[in-house]
């Protein structure tokens, strides 16, 4: 049942949605620096509400990896953890926000909600991702896991980060879709007893 939520339209859900400002916001992050959304003014920001106990989080957040990997400083990427009194998941502490980002591997901003920002931005599932372009209006807004492979993200990055190629696009679609062939063939050889 919850599985299902998690794929509601969000035409339906309401609060913040595409094409408005977003919500200008200052935390700080779990490293003890402080920083505004304002501050990534004329870069694209992909901001994305996280509960380090929401399995589905570390799976967007693997995904996020791949995208900061590809568009490097062109995009900047921010996990906010929901705060003790959001949602139905419980808070974050700073602790699990640095272990989550540890074992995530994560090199993006990671800041503890203290401030309201998730009520602001109307969170009510996560994770939930937003894409905020240089003018600092929402471009984009996904509730739950955006597509394994990541190739939504990209294809709306590609139209809002102009120095970004198809031909980038292109490449990273095939190296996925290569990696998971690779890895549902070595899952089946394992299961075969044999060795790949």
């Amino acid at each position: 049942m919850a599985l299902l939520i998690l794929l509601v339209n969000l035409s339906s859900l309401g609060g913040v949605s595409a094409e408005e400002v977003a919500p200008d916001f200052t935390l700080i992050d779990v490293d003890g620096n402080a920083f505004s959304l304002a501050d990534f003014r004329g870069t694209t920001v992909v901001l994305t509400f996280v509960a380090t106990k929401v399995i589905t989080c570390k799976t967007q957040v693997f995904i996020l990896n791949n995208i900061s990997r590809y568009f490097g400083d062109e995009v900047i990427i921010i996990l906010i953890g929901i705060n003790n009194e959001t949602l139905w998941v419980g808070g974050n502490t700073e602790e699990q926000l640095q272990e989550f980002r540890d074992d995530c591997g994560f090199e993006g901003i990671v800041a503890r909600d203290t401030e309201g920002v998730t009520d602001d931005y109307s969170v009510v599932y996560i994770p939930t991702t937003f894409i905020v372009d240089q003018d600092g209006y929402i471009r984009h807004k996904h509730v739950g896991v955006v597509q394994t492979d990541g190739s939504v993200l990209l294809e709306e990055l590609q139209v809002i980060v102009p120095e970004f190629s198809a031909t980038a696009i292109l490449l990273f679609i095939m190296v996925t879709s290569a990696l998971a062939v690779f890895v549902s063939a070595r899952r089946h050889c394992q299961q075969d007893d044999l060795l790949l």
